[in-house]
């Protein structure tokens, strides 16, 4: 092989590895879901301490859905 064919080679393939790098996959996306932050968190506050009461003493709840229901 002739060094000028050699160099031409060398430039041929650089610009090849160079073109493929642009098609490659930069953005990785994750599968596992997003943790809350601690003001998500807190946000919910109100419908487990909801939940938490209608679990020990359903009767006012009860009648809150009556009266939702009859809407």
């Amino acid at each position: 092989m002739s060094k000028e064919f050699e160099r031409y080679l060398i430039v041929f393939l650089l610009l090849i590895l160079i073109g493929l790098s642009g098609c490659a996959n930069k953005y990785i996306t994750a599968d596992h879901p997003k943790q809350p932050t601690t003001l998500e968190t807190i946000g919910k506050l109100d419908a487990i301490a909801n939940v938490l009461g209608c679990m020990f003493d359903p009767a006012p709840c009860q009648k809150k859905s009556k009266e939702e229901m009859d809407r």
